[in-house]
């Protein structure tokens, strides 16, 4: 039943915009530290790469470091004031269709799918490329509820809402080549992993289905509060 409060209808997705906006308040502090200003409100990438470094952004360098707990923190992070007002709206937009829909554990789970595979697809990205990636934002994981939802519309043939999304995916991808620093590798795997999970949805989700994503929602929520940790260790040690 709707309560009419954002919190209590959808749980989730609050969840994931709160640690956005509580990272990106540790960001602009850690920016303030070490610029002795407040970052710029115009361009997506504004906040020093030193803050984005001790609060968890993801490199192939850091990797072989050990620091794995890069790979989900990364998507908590953002470069600018507009990065995480944008994502935020298509999270916000997203997670309210997505988490009735699918279930708050079942969209937890294709969350921490997306964010895996935006971290693959960019580190790939770099590798194939042989540049140094170095990278922050929620956008993989958000583009991977996109193509679980445009996969789910093709595989039950809903041509109506298949052209919509196809839609919006044109017009990402065809913004996205304007915008400075865009990590395209991260939009694609998170794209192609939520295109996998995608398979799993069905039309409704039942009363007995549901709860089976309980535990892999327990799994995911506990992975990414520990990487969160490793995060808030870093900040606090680093900084």
């Amino acid at each position: 039943m709707r309560t009419g409060r954002f919190q209590d209808d959808f749980p989730v997705t609050a969840f994931l915009l709160i640690f956005n906006v509580a990272f990106f308040g540790l960001e602009v502090i850690q920016h303030v530290k070490y610029t002795g200003q407040l970052p710029q409100v115009g361009g997506m990438v504004s906040i020093d790469h030193k803050a984005l470094y001790i609060l968890g952004s993801l490199s192939w360098p850091y990797l072989e470091d050990g620091e794995y707990w890069r790979i989900v923190s990364c998507a908590f992070l953002h470069g600018g004031v507009l990065h995480i007002f944008f994502n935020g709206l298509m999270l916000s937009d997203l997670g309210r269709y997505c988490e009735p829909f699918l279930s708050s554990w079942k969209l937890l789970v294709a969350y921490g799918v997306g964010i895996l595979g935006s971290a693959a697809g960019s580190m790939v990205s770099g590798h194939v490329r042989g540049i140094d990636i170095s990278t922050v934002g929620a956008s993989g994981a958000i583009c991977s509820l996109i193509g679980l939802l445009l996969v789910y519309s093709i595989k039950e043939r809903q041509e109506e809402f298949r052209d919509s999304l196809l839609h919006s995916v044109i017009w990402i991808l065809g913004t996205s080549f304007f915008i400075q620093g865009v990590d395209h590798g991260a939009h694609i795997g998170g794209f192609l992993a939520g295109g996998l999970f995608g398979l799993t949805v069905k039309d409704y989700v039942t009363s007995r289905e549901a709860p089976r994503w309980r535990y892999p929602g327990y799994a995911v929520a506990g992975a990414g509060l520990l990487a969160l940790a490793f995060a808030l260790w870093s900040y606090f040690d680093r900084r």
